[in-house]
Parts: C-alpha cells; structure tokens; sequence
C-alpha cells in the first residue's frame, strides 16, 4: 500500500487522464458532428467537481477518477424518448455505430501514434528476445531442473508453435502456469519431446519454468560492497567469476546467486579470471535476513546486448502497427485462457495496478511512461468492445443483434439488458480492484486472502 500511495500522482494522472480524455473525444467528436445532442463530457463518476458549460454540452470533472463518459440525450432507453432527431436512439444504426465505436479506435490510433514516436526517437529493444530458445540458465528445483531441461538445450516447438524466439516462448510460459506444455527440444543432433507443467509464481500468478539466455555479463562483477565477504577476499570490478566451487556456471547453466545458495559450506572457493589468468578465492558468504539466500556482497553486470536502430517515421510507424497487433493478439489470447481459467485473474489490473505501474514507470524513466500509456490505451480500446452492455461493444452487439433480425429492440428489453450489464461491471471491477489490493500487500498478509 505504501508503494502505491507513494507513487507519483502526476504520471498516475497523465496516464490515466489522456487514455481516457482520448476515448470519449472520440464520442464526443462523431456525435457533435452527427448532431446528437451532447448534455455532458465527464472526465471521472459521481459528483461534480468542477468545470464549464458550452451551449449544450457542460464539461466536467467529477469526484471518482476511475474513467469518464459522454452523456448523450436520448441514449438510455428508461429516459422517456420523444424520436427527436438529437436523441441518440433514434438516429440510424450506422451512426449509433459510428458513435459507440470511435472510443476504441480513438485509443488504438493513441497506442499506434505513442509507439511510433517513441520508435522514430529511439528504437531499442533486448537482442535475446529476438534469439532462439537455447537454455543457458536453469534454476535449481525449478519444473525445467525436474524434468532433465539442460543448459546448451534449444527448445524448438511448443505444440504446433515452432522456431520460437524467447519473447514468444517467455509469453506462452507466463500464461500457461499450471497447464502441461508439450516441449520439442533438440539436444546434440537428437530430437527430445518432454511435458513439463509451468509453476504458478508471483503476485499475478504468472507460469514459471525457470530457463533464462545465457549472459557473459551476469558473471562479471561491477561494484564490490565494503565490508562485505567478496571485498575481504580480494575480489574486484571486473573479476569475471567462472567457478563456484566445483561447479562451472557456464557449462553447468547456473547462475551464481543460485548455485551459492546451494552450498552451505562456510567458506566457498570462488575462481574468477582477471588481466588473463585465474585466481582462486576464498569467500564466506552471509545469510541475507530479508531474502534469506547467502550473498558475498557484490553488485553485477546487468549491461544487455541491445539492437538499436534508427528509424524513419514510415519505418516507425510500420513497427509500431507491427507491435500494436501483437499486443492485440496477446490481449485476446489472456482473456481466451481466462474465460476457460487457463490462467488466473489476478493477471488482470485496474486503477489501482495502473496507478502503480505508472509511479514505476515515471521513476524509470519518460519513455517507458510513454510505453506504458501505450499499452494502457490499446487494452482500454479493445476491452471496451467486449460484447458487454453499458461497454462500446455491448452498444455494438446490439446494433448487430438488430440488424440481423431486421428490427429494432424493445426499449423494455434494452433497459433490462442495460441493467444487466451495468450489475456485471460492476462485479468485475470489485473484483478486480480485489486483485489490486492484493497484489500491493505484504507477502506475509496476502496468504490470508484468497
């Protein structure tokens, strides 16, 4: 909780506040320009703030901060229409259309623009997402350790998906906890099929199967902590540590944290090599009281390989559409895997994981507050067209439902559905604001909620 309250309220606010300011402009545009009569623009719920009013249409903001809604006349079915031509039911369904629609699209437009001015500034991304899935670290005790998964192993299919690079790979494992995944691997010229069954693993109970690329930089030693076991020893900036113990971390696909835990030996022979030749250590690791795994007291390399290119705006915006489609695709493959309880809800966020997510985001850096705004506009614009009524898409599918049965709906039948689906949203978002507190709550108070 106190991460959250914590967090800065401007990124929360700017996040939050554009994607959906974009999303209702997009209604607010399309019905002004059809002439429906627009009796309110809201940013927020409940009561009003504060704000102005313009001919008509009285622009507000409004107490509760979690999103916002245009109020066109004639758009409830329990308000008593007249067949006025500003009332929005009474207007042709490719207009009712037009008008629930541009939101959405509004929002993808607003993912696909964020995107390509972030590409076209600078686009870098991690090399070893694009790689082949060859293990080069394998966790002890970890499903991949427990079904023979060995370092140097290039896991070629999962299923039917084949050459898979590890960004697909660490996608499909993520959503996959706790479900058999059928693996293909190829291991010296021979063809190895295994079943291993990824671990539910962190607060959004993501898969884990504990394979990781290999990095050289992970073994070097970039800052050494006075005082500490590795600085009494004599380690170094630059020591490349390649031997714990009797283990080779690079042929045994360990990494150091790991295999140190494993030795409960008091004094450890740690090998690094420096200015060409290999020197032997002896280092005597210490319990760490909030993580509880031994340390010496170094800080790692973390540099990545990345692959950085320079952009024209086309090429951006062409990998930008590139990557919004993608995204499309994972969102529609987590709410597939949810209606079947593939994987688990609390894979899900609300404003409370939003407004988190952007202090992280804020503190990281403007571009990843960028990114993040992306990402948040796309799902908004695709989860607003759910078939769900009082959503775009409910809106949507009952155009569709009357067109095909080439009358319209009685406006008792439309009330009831409004009814319906204004009760089913809001079981979803007590459900998952539920999710949110959760997951910012202490480890040692989130085992007693389900």
């Amino acid at each position: 909780m106190l991460e959250f309250f914590s967090a800065n309220i401007l990124s929360v606010v700017l996040v939050f506040g554009t994607v959906v300011i974009i999303h209702e402009l997009g209604h607010f545009f399309v019905a002004k320009l059809l002439k429906i009569r627009v009796e309110a623009f809201a940013v927020g719920f409940g009561p009003r703030l504060f704000g102005f009013r313009k001919a008509e249409t009285d622009y507000r903001v409004c107490a509760i901060p979690l999103g916002g809604y245009v109020k066109m006349t004639g758009e409830n079915p329990s308000e008593g229409l007249t067949g006025g031509v500003e009332e929005f039911l009474s207007r042709p369904k490719w207009q009712r259309f037009l008008v629930a629609v541009m939101g959405p699209v509004m929002n993808v437009l607003l993912a696909i623009i964020l995107l390509t001015a972030i590409f076209y500034h600078k686009f870098e991304t991690p090399a070893w997402l694009s790689e082949p899935v060859v293990v080069g670290i394998i966790e002890s005790n970890s499903p991949a350790e427990k079904a023979g998964i060995q370092a140097g192993d290039r896991i070629v299919a999962i299923g039917n998906q084949r050459n898979l690079t590890w960004e697909e790979f660490s996608l499909e494992v993520a959503t996959s906890a706790n479900r058999p995944l059928e693996l293909e691997i190829s291991r010296k010229d021979q063809i190895i099929r295994k079943t291993v069954i990824p671990e539910s693993q962190g607060k959004h109970h993501g898969g884990y199967l504990g394979v990781f690329p290999y990095s050289p930089s992970l073994s070097v030693v970039k800052n050494i902590v006075g005082g500490k076991p590795a600085a009494e020893a004599g380690m170094r900036p630059g020591d490349k540590i390649i031997k714990v113990g009797d283990v080779d971390l690079e042929r045994a696909g360990k990494d150091l944290a790991d295999v140190l835990n494993l030795y409960k030996d008091e004094t450890v022979p740690i090998v690094v090599w420096r200015n060409g030749q290999q020197l032997e250590l002896k280092v005597k690791p210490y319990l760490d009281k909030a993580s509880k795994r031994r340390m010496i007291g170094i800080e790692r390399d973390q540099t990545q390989k990345m692959i950085v290119r320079n952009l024209t705006v086309k090429e951006a915006f062409q990998e930008s559409v590139k990557q919004n489609i993608k995204f499309t695709g994972l969102i529609f493959d987590i709410l597939q895997k949810l209606f079947k309880h593939e994987v688990s809800i609390r894979m899900m966020s609300g404003p409370i994981g939003i407004a988190q997510q952007s202090g992280i985001a804020a503190r990281s850096g403007f571009t990843d507050l960028v990114f993040l705004m992306a990402a948040i506009s796309l799902n908004l614009g695709i989860m607003n067209l759910l078939p769900i009524p009082v959503l775009d898409g409910g809106i949507i599918a009952i155009i569709v439902v009357e067109t095909l049965i080439r009358r319209d709906l009685s406006l008792r039948l439309r009330e009831r559905i409004t009814q319906v689906g204004f009760v089913v949203l809001i079981l979803l978002a007590v459900i998952i604001t539920y999710n949110d507190i959760i997951k910012v709550l202490p480890a040692s108070l989130e085992k007693y909620f389900p």
